[in-house]
């Protein structure tokens, strides 16, 4: 007698592992079984984890998920444009420059499991079994990834977005109060310039080919410029302004990972070109549950997950300033 898996297809296979494995009875067998694969698949239901690198970086599953490295390319693009006349015949070249990188396929992996007794409750009360460790397991993995995308992991040699040595920098002026670069010590008009240069960079380090359309910044200082008017005659605040001003700005965030990110714990915001063709948070195997094993007391369920990270193909695209 089989059970259905998780896709939903009649599957004996863990049926039968299971009652082969411990003393349980046909039934009892069919019972976990089934429960298992409920868990499962309720688990799978979860579309997006509310973590700020699932929102922000466009998510690439292309990589397939037994390889253990890809190749990633940096582009750069050389040459300019310039008046001709109508018989010339040594116009200037403009070319594509590309760097080949290999980027290593890591693993994230954790579990959750039942025991005995949780099984004979739910059995007896004839309920499902709590979904509570299976979520609490994927919300791990989910938590890492989020965690890698951003930060990285140096004992493994993984660049994080917030570390990525070719992303421009922008050194923001030392001029608000008591000399300070922090957006909330300065005023409105001195911050309104931060912000416009800060956005203009990356048209002006790439002549004018790219342009941001994505800003994310510290919980401080998107609280601060949402809720500062433009000025005492304005019902605008700072934010709507720069809304207004920038209209190829399709989205300003406020994210937690940049509180605190910068140099000396100073908070950080970043503009730049947030499209899957200049940035991928690449997941080749976003959650998978392995079959159930049985362990003295406990049936235990492995979940791993496949992963690359975050990888910038155009890195002029960005622009990083600390210190605000």
């Amino acid at each position: 007698m089989g059970i259905h898996n998780e896709k939903g297809h009649y599957d004996a296979t863990e049926a039968s592992y299971i009652q082969s494995q411990n003393n349980f009875d046909e039934k009892a067998s069919i019972f976990l079984a089934r429960e298992l694969a409920y868990v499962r698949s309720k688990v799978l239901e979860i579309k997006k984890a509310p973590l700020n690198a699932f929102v922000v970086f466009p998510v690439q599953t292309d990589v397939p998920a037994g390889a253990e490295a890809a190749f990633q390319r940096i582009y750069d693009s050389v040459g300019v444009a310039e008046i001709i006349s109508n018989y010339a015949d040594d116009l200037k070249r403009v070319d594509i420059l590309g760097e080949e990188v290999p980027v290593k396929v890591f693993t994230v992996g954790d579990a959750y499991g039942y025991s005995v007794v949780e099984i004979d409750n739910a059995r007896f009360a004839n309920k499902n079994l709590t979904l509570y460790k299976a979520q609490a397991a994927r919300r791990a993995i989910d938590q890492k990834l989020n965690d890698l995308a951003w930060h990285g992991d140096k004992s493994h040699n993984i660049t994080g977005f917030l570390n990525n040595p070719n992303i421009t920098t922008f050194a923001l002026k030392a001029d608000g109060s008591g000399n300070s670069t922090k957006i909330k010590d300065k005023t409105v008009e001195k911050i309104l310039r931060d912000f416009n240069e800060i956005i203009d960079t990356i048209p002006e380090t790439t002549q004018q080919v790219e342009e941001a359309n994505t800003v994310i910044m510290a919980t401080e200082i998107f609280n601060h410029i949402a809720t500062t008017p433009r000025n005492d005659n304005s019902d605008l605040t700072i934010l709507e302004f720069l809304k207004r001003v920038h209209p190829e700005i399709r989205r300003w965030l406020k994210i937690g990972e940049l509180n605190g990110a910068g140099t000396g714990g100073s908070n950080v915001i970043i503009a730049g070109k947030f499209d899957p063709d200049y940035i991928k948070f690449e997941i080749p195997e976003r959650l998978r549950q392995l079959p159930v094993q049985v362990r003295n007391l406990e049936y235990v369920v492995n979940c791993i997950s496949r992963a690359i990270g975050v990888t910038i193909t155009l890195p002029m695209a960005f622009v990083k300033a600390e210190g605000a």
